[in-house]
């Protein structure tokens, strides 16, 4: 579809694509959900709300421009930073991905943001200068972020995010955990799962804008299927023993069970998990 005006004023909204646009002189008021391949006109006063990138050509205008969403950044970028004694190596793949190396434990982790693929802090170190604030801010290490311009300051014991953008009604963002760990089975050998227990904590912090669940999968097909077990929501009580517990889960046979735990804001830490097998 070709769109084609001499002289007018416009009040459009966009739902299909349209090949180009073409305006000599108008005053247009545009909102578009799908681009056109181009937008050209020779004088024009133009409000747009773009939710979807387009190719304007304008040799003189006045323009409003409301955009949701952000520039693309492909680019790579790699910074380092150390917390709770783990030196972290971090990868910043566009906007695709970003992946962590811990370096004392020798293992690959991936972060993202919600709505992201990638983290949205894309460069940042830790701050010798910032020590003072650590008991404050949770740390000194501190990250810049590519969409607000903020800068973050990493604390491991909150079990959310802050909002980026302050106006947002919501401001505890929930983020989700997932550490996943094996029990191998070799041969005829059957092992009994009366019961898994998960202990850690969350340092009392309570949390108000969405409710933290924290899940038990399993999977006995090396991970091509899992099976979620119950669903288990934040425990405050600290005389209750065990609060973190799923039982009667079957047989293990070869080769082995696979298990993955998934928590959006339940346990900041994770201290361990042990499966009951003599029925102890």
């Amino acid at each position: 579809m070709t769109v084609q005006v001499t002289q007018g004023r416009v009040y459009m909204t966009g739902s299909v694509r349209a090949g180009d646009t073409e305006i000599s002189q108008g005053r247009i008021y545009t909102q578009i959900n799908y681009p056109a391949d181009f937008a050209r006109a020779a004088q024009a006063r133009i409000i747009a709300d773009a939710k979807k990138e387009v190719i304007p050509e304008i040799s003189q205008s006045r323009v409003y421009a409301h955009v949701k969403g952000r520039v693309a950044d492909p680019k790579l970028r790699v910074w380092t930073f150390t917390l709770d004694g783990h030196d972290f190596f971090v990868l910043r793949l566009g906007d695709g991905e970003t992946l962590l190396y811990d370096i004392y434990s020798e293992q690959w982790v991936e972060w993202d943001s919600q709505g992201s693929g990638a983290w949205r802090p894309n460069i940042g170190m830790t701050w010798i200068g910032a020590a003072a604030l650590a008991d404050t801010l949770g740390s000194s290490v501190v990250a810049g972020d590519d969409t607000f311009g903020l800068l973050w300051f990493l604390d491991p014991e909150q079990p959310y995010d802050d909002a980026p953008n302050p106006g947002r009604s919501v401001q505890q963002i929930e983020f989700e955990r997932i550490v996943t760990g094996q029990v191998f089975a070799s041969g005829r050998q059957y092992l009994p799962c009366y019961a898994i227990f998960l202990d850690g904590d969350n340092y009392g912090i309570t949390v108000d804008d969405f409710t933290p669940l924290i899940t038990l999968e399993y999977s006995d097909d090396q991970g091509r299927t899992f099976v979620s077990a119950e669903s288990l929501g934040l425990e405050t009580d600290i005389t209750v023993n065990n609060p973190y517990t799923w039982n009667s889960l079957g047989q293990i046979s070869s080769p082995g069970r696979m298990f993955r735990v998934r928590d959006n804001g339940v346990l900041t830490r994770i201290d361990s998990m042990e499966m009951n097998d003599n029925g102890g």
